[in-house]
């Protein structure tokens, strides 16, 4: 996952030391990730130090042309979506709220016949 530098960078200098694969140059006062060189700091650590670092609101942003051109962006959506459907539905079921459902549900039903 390729990150990059937005706009909103202020060139504190933070995020350069940080990058342990030193995908992070400076032109000027530009600073820019070499997306051939940044790994979103896998193996490393476990967030994108850039964007850990980073004073700025969005200084360093996940790179959205990566994300928008992945083969596999529909089946890293469904994995995500089966992933919190699963926890879901191993999360045990407060009786209070089980029991309130069928109450509204049973009501519901009751006036829909009704009309």
């Amino acid at each position: 996952m390729t990150y990059t530098i937005t706009n909103n960078c202020i060139a504190c200098d933070r995020c350069l030391p940080q990058c342990p694969t030193k995908a992070i140059s400076v032109k000027g006062q530009t600073y820019q990730i070499d997306s051939n060189l940044c790994n979103g700091c896998v193996g490393f650590y476990s967030i994108p130090q850039c964007q850990a670092v980073c004073p700025t609101n969005n200084g360093c942003v996940r790179r959205l042309s990566a994300i928008a051109s992945s083969e596999d962006y529909w089946e890293s959506w469904f994995n995500t979506y089966n992933h919190l459907v699963n926890r879901i539905s191993k999360t045990k079921q407060d009786p209070y709220w089980q029991k309130w459902f069928n109450t509204y549900s049973q009501e519901l039903k009751r006036v829909i016949v009704s009309r």
